[in-house]
């Protein structure tokens, strides 16, 4: 077992490895007290969904099923998303601004959502008959749209605190 898991992280590309580095460090930022800004909450979805496509586009075998099921899980990720940012109140407004309390809750989507796709990446490198099996296609897929469905829930969420933090106080 030792020697497979050696095998398998000696065998890992350098990219990969670059790749964690750079997620972890953007989550640990996140995760910190900071005015929120919408345009950068887009950054770790969109290196997550490049990873996905490139995967499902240059290499599946049923690009259709692929396509499909990752747009329809992307929908109950944002709500899984949506309801996980919601049971946090970490959000305050700071005379004009916006603020995000400190909360670790982004750097633990970011990182499971690493440690998913790194899987479905070994095994497929442990199974390459996985490109061509219509099964694991789909739940690759499925798992890669549910996972940034998780980050658009957190973003859509944040875009409605931050609405509502907005509006005038009427007294």
């Amino acid at each position: 077992m030792y020697n497979i898991i050696k095998e398998v992280l000696l065998g890992t590309p350098l990219w990969v490895w670059i790749l964690l580095f750079i997620l972890i460090k953007r989550g640990i930022a996140i995760s910190q007290e900071r005015p929120i800004n919408l345009s950068k909450m887009f950054v770790v979805p969109f290196i997550f969904m490049l990873w996905g496509f490139e995967k499902m586009i240059t290499q599946f075998s049923h690009l259709d099923y692929c396509l499909l099921s990752y747009f329809i899980f992307i929908f109950p990720g944002t709500l899984i998303g949506y309801l996980l940012y919601k049971k946090y109140p970490i959000f305050f407004k700071q005379e004009s601004i916006i603020i995000r309390k400190k909360c670790y809750l982004p750097l633990i989507i970011i990182l499971i959502n690493f440690l998913v796709k790194y899987l479905l990446n070994v095994t497929l490198g442990i199974s390459p008959s996985f490109y061509t099996d219509i099964s694991f296609n789909i739940i690759y897929s499925a798992i890669s749209g549910l996972s940034i469905g998780l980050f658009f829930g957190g973003i859509l969420y944040t875009n409605y605190v931050q609405k509502e933090l907005n509006k005038p106080i009427l007294f």
